[in-house]
């Protein structure tokens, strides 16, 4: 079984101001996936909107593979983000509560992208043990699951990536600034309720086995692009 497209990966989890929602769509889909999966060494992007009753600084999940995590850190990839067009200045403004950190894929089993995505975020960690753990069999009990159609562990890196571009002014020009998580695990599935259920085994072994508490959100997937679609 494949997995996330590369070694590299970089996660978003946030919220656009509610009149600007419509617009924060198709941009996303029309201008900003099409324009980083034109960037060498992108492989997919995606976008995913949380379910009814999650805080708006959560509504939006938003995650780009790469062939590895130093593509996010790329002279053709800080290129884009010193030089954001119309279109992403206004939208990058109405950001709430943006989280962007460039991990690098830990371990990963899949079968394409699903319906359905399940994120576990995971902060103030002992990494190592999560690493290890990571790397362990709780991937094959996932997997076992019915419904389910992936599962990833990534670790973030807090440094990568952080240096002031002209995106990053206009995403934290509301007065929050970017925050990153150590350790995300995503969970996808055909439908909520696989998912859901995966998410909260996952839950409990992480609770039990790591004694962490993850913040867990569901999101249902809306748009999945490729470097292939764009001609790259």
């Amino acid at each position: 079984m494949s997995g996330l497209m590369g070694q590299g990966a970089l996660v978003n989890w946030g919220g656009v101001v509610a009149e600007q929602e419509d617009d924060y769509n198709m941009w996303h889909s029309r201008e900003h996936m099409p324009e980083r999966l034109a960037v060498p060494g992108f492989r997919r992007g995606r976008r995913g909107v949380a379910v009814d009753g999650t805080p708006a600084a959560l509504k939006y999940f938003m995650m780009y593979e790469a062939v590895d995590a130093d593509i996010f850190i790329s002279a053709p990839y800080l290129a884009r983000l010193n030089d954001p067009t119309p279109w992403t200045r206004r939208i990058l403004s109405a950001y709430i509560a943006p989280s962007r950190t460039i991990c690098r894929v830990v371990a990963t089993r899949g079968h394409g992208a699903g319906g359905w995505l399940a994120t576990l975020q995971l902060r103030q960690v002992d990494r190592a043990k999560l690493r290890a753990w990571s790397q362990g069999d709780w991937i094959d009990g996932v997997m076992a699951q019915n419904g389910v159609l992936g599962a990833h562990a990534l670790e973030g890196d807090p440094q990568l990536g952080q240096q002031p571009t002209a995106e990053k002014t206009f995403r934290e020009s509301r007065g929050d600034r970017d925050v990153t998580v150590e350790f995300a695990l995503l969970l996808e599935g055909f439908d909520l309720s696989p998912t859901q259920a995966a998410a909260a085994s996952v839950v409990e072994r992480v609770r039990n086995e790591l004694g962490c508490e993850p913040l867990t959100t569901l999101y249902r997937t809306q748009h999945v692009i490729t470097n292939i679609d764009v001609g790259a």
